[in-house]
């Protein structure tokens, strides 16, 4: 990956500068002067520190005016180290380059550790600036160089940490291009998993389905050189148990949540026996919500390398998950086109099959008018719509209601026919109770007898 960041640069030594006191020129810095002016009425000129213009090889220049007197006489004194001070500002800035140049670090950012130095670094020399006895008017200005460059080190660190987050929504974004590709369910899940472990850097990626309060493991994903034992143990847990989404476990909160999460292995919200098969210190873990409902959850861990999941991972997963809901939302609306598309093409062939034979039928002046006929009813059969009386269930039921009738048959709940036909369960809810009162229904099982009865005397 590459970066764009300027040059570190180490602190100047004191030999580079030119400090003095007195007053401050007139005409180019009145901001300054202002300020300088200010603390002689205030403190006296005897009480103020005046730095004038300082500037070295690199073109800095400081002016620093401090009212000794202006400062907290509670504030107790503090030692002035300047060398200790400034040798850490050169080793927090040696890191600083070290990681810049290095390999991608994901958390440079302001809560890392390095971060968390710039800053305590910055704190200490702030302190020995506003302390008393103040220091002289070269340990200021040396002080105070290091703060500008401890600011602009940490400034340099968040523009890291920001391009080490684009780049990884940058392979997120390519890997879920590569699976537009992808033109069946069965194509897209273990597609998906793959590209989820290789775009967000995970060692076990997990695409699972929810049905009812229970989920199970579709596609599963392992990173090559993993130990196979428990790769093997891991993957028969997940593809043939369905695990309970009970209250105080983890998958139930992301379906109240709606977001991705990290969790660690000692969490009590973690499934044991899960973690004990699959030996996980931890995983993360997202929600996959096409149309705002929760239908699977996307799992990933880093069991090879055993490295630490950071919100990071949790973001990046995040961001999978959404893009890859929609993929997915896409391809059944796509696999269900191509479905009826082959029923109609299905249908065609049937009619042109059922014309060729009406053409030919006629040029045989063998056939009798009466078989004409019946070739001609059986064509006209083919085309004509069913009617009410022909169907008695299509003048009482929709065909949505047959539809779910039919899968009422079958013994679907609720929560799996919304799953087959892409709907709500509120929505399914109200078609069964449109189905019980146009059956003259009490239950569902009534509804079903009902139902299979008229089919019967139909057939």
């Amino acid at each position: 990956m590459s970066r764009n960041f300027s040059r570190i640069s180490c602190l100047p030594s004191p030999d580079d500068l030119t400090f003095g006191a007195g007053p401050l020129p007139t005409a180019q810095h009145p901001g300054a002067r202002q300020r300088h002016r200010k603390a002689i009425e205030t403190c006296g000129e005897e009480d103020a520190l005046t730095v004038r213009p300082v500037s070295n090889r690199m073109g800095r220049v400081l002016f620093l005016s401090l009212p000794c007197n202006a400062i907290d006489q509670h504030d107790c004194p503090v030692a002035v180290d300047r060398e200790l001070l400034l040798d850490r500002v050169g080793e927090l800035a040696e890191r600083v380059r070290a990681v810049l140049e290095g390999p991608a670090v994901e958390d440079a950012g302001e809560s890392s550790e390095l971060a968390q130095a710039l800053a305590a670094a910055g704190a200490e020399i702030r302190a020995v600036l506003c302390a008393r006895p103040t220091p002289d008017a070269r340990t200021a200005g040396e002080l105070c160089l290091g703060l500008v460059e401890l600011r602009r080190l940490r400034g340099e660190l968040r523009e890291y940490a920001v391009s080490v987050r684009f780049a990884a929504v940058a392979r997120i974004h390519r890997g879920l291009a590569k699976l537009r590709a992808c033109e069946t369910v069965a194509e897209l899940l273990p597609a998906a998993a793959a590209e989820l472990g290789a775009c967000c850097d995970f060692d076990r990626a997990v695409i699972s389905r929810r049905r009812g309060s229970t989920w199970r493991a579709e596609a599963v994903w392992l990173a090559p050189g993993l130990d196979p034992s428990v790769s093997r143990a891991t993957e028969v847990y997940l593809r043939g148990t369905w695990i309970p989404l009970g209250p105080g476990v983890l998958e139930t909160e992301l379906i109240r949540r709606r977001t991705a999460e990290v969790i660690a292995a000692d969490d009590p919200r973690t499934n044991k026996e899960l973690m004990a098969v699959s030996d996980s210190v931890g995983y993360v873990a997202s929600p996959v919500m096409p149309a705002g409902r929760v239908i699977g959850f996307l799992q990933a861990d880093c069991y090879g390398s055993r490295r630490e999941l950071t919100t990071l991972d949790r973001d990046n997963l995040w961001t999978f998950a959404q893009g890859f809901g929609l993929l997915f939302e896409r391809t059944v609306l796509l696999e269900r086109l191509a479905q009826q598309r082959a029923q109609a093409r299905e249908a065609f062939e049937l009619a042109e099959r059922q014309l060729r034979q009406l053409a030919e039928d006629e040029i045989l002046l063998a056939r009798s008018d009466r078989e004409l006929g019946a070739v001609a009813s059986r064509a006209a059969d083919l085309f004509r719509p069913v009617t009410a009386a022909d169907d008695p269930v299509a003048s009482l039921l929709t065909a949505r209601e047959r539809r779910i009738v039919e899968l009422m048959v079958t013994g679907a709940r609720n929560s799996e026919i919304a799953d087959r036909l892409v709907l709500s369960e509120d929505t399914v809810k109200s078609h069964v109770r449109s189905v019980l009162r146009k059956l003259r229904s009490a239950n569902r099982a009534e509804a079903v007898s009902r139902y299979l009865k008229i089919a019967m005397s139909q057939s």
